[in-house]
């Protein structure tokens, strides 16, 4: 659930928001909502995977590992998104004054993200129900593996389209130091 999450979380973020930091700032609530859900709902016994996969500490310890790297990933993904959009916009504007995104789209994005995570806060928690044989090999569901491919592609995908519009603007501004896009 926490790799869908952090997918959404990313993109709407990334899209809406034009400055990086701002971005990555909006990702952070919905998605430890998702995870404290998550969380709880593996520690009542209503997930896939055993109750000690949250609860038993040293073993839990992996679960907790795995979900600041999918966390660090939508970082990643809302941050570049953002990076390029703003690069974008500026090389659309052909002023290149660095315009920062206005404070509604930083509310908008947080606005959406919002209702999203309450819609699916309600939605997981209605078709929840105590689960009798849980996965004792510890493997994720399939749409656990999707998300995590979706979340490391898009990753993936971003960084490159981000290292090539670095070289873009490093070309641009000549010999001299390249200017990260989405920083001014």
């Amino acid at each position: 659930m926490t790799p869908w999450a952090g997918f959404v979380t990313a993109i709407v973020a990334g899209w809406l928001v034009r400055d990086p930091r701002r971005a990555v700032a909006t990702v952070i609530v919905p998605f430890l909502v998702v995870l404290a859900t998550q969380s709880w709902m593996i520690a009542a016994g209503r997930a896939v995977s055993p109750p000690g996969t949250v609860t038993r500490f040293p073993q839990s310890l992996s679960y907790w590992i795995v979900q600041a790297i999918f966390l660090a990933l939508a970082f990643g993904i809302a941050a570049e998104l953002s990076s390029l959009r703003r690069a974008r916009m500026l090389a659309d504007d052909g002023t290149g004054t660095g315009r920062a995104a206005p404070p509604a789209h930083v509310a908008s994005a947080s606005v959406l993200l919002a209702l999203l995570t309450v819609v699916f806060e309600v939605g997981y928690l209605l078709d929840s129900s105590p689960v009798r044989d849980h996965s004792g090999n510890g493997a994720p569901p399939v749409q656990g593996l999707a998300g995590i491919l979706l979340c490391a592609g898009s990753f993936a995908v971003l960084s490159v389209l981000t290292i090539r519009a670095r070289r873009d603007i490093a070309g641009r501004n000549g010999a001299g130091a390249a200017a990260a896009p989405g920083r001014t």
